[in-house]
């Protein structure tokens, strides 16, 4: 049925005891049930991608259907009507998605012992960019984690150049030496959140100095012959992720185009076991 999420597939970890879990978003025209099997299979050499995440659970939810602007209104699993800031077409209906990933979030908290830093929130193509904003509009403990795959920030160039902006104008009539009451008070991270915020139809939130996201490492791996997100949208991600305080690991996998690949995956694992602590790095 249009407009609601199906229930999410949870793989529960292979080994004992459980450490981490990762929430994991399909792309656009995906759902969980196509996307999991594929990802969790993948050799990455001499074991699956899951067999070295041994004590992961892993959580896959599907977004709703809904019709793609893109795609001529074809009805298709999406997380909000869109792409990035590039097109053209119709950006819209964040809302819903959001609010179930952090639903999904907060539940899975509960399962990690109430210990946030155990949850990674991960996601490929526009889920990725759902990922992305979902992360940073997250107003619990931090994540342990985020991961974008082949993917993309939304309004990446429009939030990037309120970063680079010094806020500071001078009108006509002001004081050069005072400062005006037009003036916006905000930090320039307050600001990109608010755009987030309206972006996604969410209500506002108090300005707050408790600025929680930066402790969240990110991992963003794309390939250079992607011809559906084009690597340097990836690059914009990073940048901001950056400037927003994020520390970043950033890869390019020669040759790829718009898919996970072993190496991938395998940077990955590796991230997570030196981020995380998961589990020894692979050799």
């Amino acid at each position: 049925m249009t407009g609601q999420f199906p229930p999410s597939i949870t793989i529960p970890p292979l080994k004992t005891p459980h450490g981490i879990t990762v929430i994991f978003l399909h792309g656009r025209g995906f759902n969980a049930q196509k996307f999991h099997g594929s990802l969790l299979q993948t050799d990455i050499g001499n074991r699956t991608f899951q067999e070295a995440l041994p004590h992961a659970r892993f959580v896959f939810p599907t977004a709703p259907l809904s019709r793609a602007t893109k795609y001529r209104r074809i009805l298709m699993h999406q997380w909000y009507d869109g792409t990035g800031d590039w097109e053209p077409e119709a950006r819209g209906g964040m809302q819903p998605s959001i609010e179930h990933i952090h639903g999904l979030i907060r539940r899975e908290i509960e399962v990690a012992d109430n210990d946030s830093k155990r949850i990674v929130l991960a996601g490929f193509s526009q889920g990725a960019a759902m990922a992305f904003v979902s992360s940073l509009l997250w107003d619990g403990g931090p994540l342990g984690a985020v991961v974008g795959l082949c993917g993309f920030m939304p309004l990446a160039s429009h939030l990037l150049n309120i970063l680079d902006d010094d806020g500071i104008e001078f009108g006509a009539d002001d004081d050069v030496f005072e400062p005006s009451q037009n003036a916006d008070a905000r930090m320039p991270h307050q600001k990109v959140l608010d755009e987030l915020r309206e972006e996604a139809e969410l209500p506002g939130t108090q300005q707050t100095s408790d600025f929680r996201f930066p402790s969240t490492p990110a991992f963003i791996g794309h390939g250079s012959a992607d011809r559906e997100v084009f690597v340097q949208h990836a690059s914009q991600a990073r940048l901001l992720l950056q400037k927003l305080g994020l520390d970043v690991d950033f890869h390019i996998y020669e040759g790829l185009g718009h898919w996970h690949s072993a190496s991938m995956l395998k940077d990955l694992v590796q991230f997570l076991a030196t981020q995380l602590k998961v589990q020894p790095p692979l050799g």
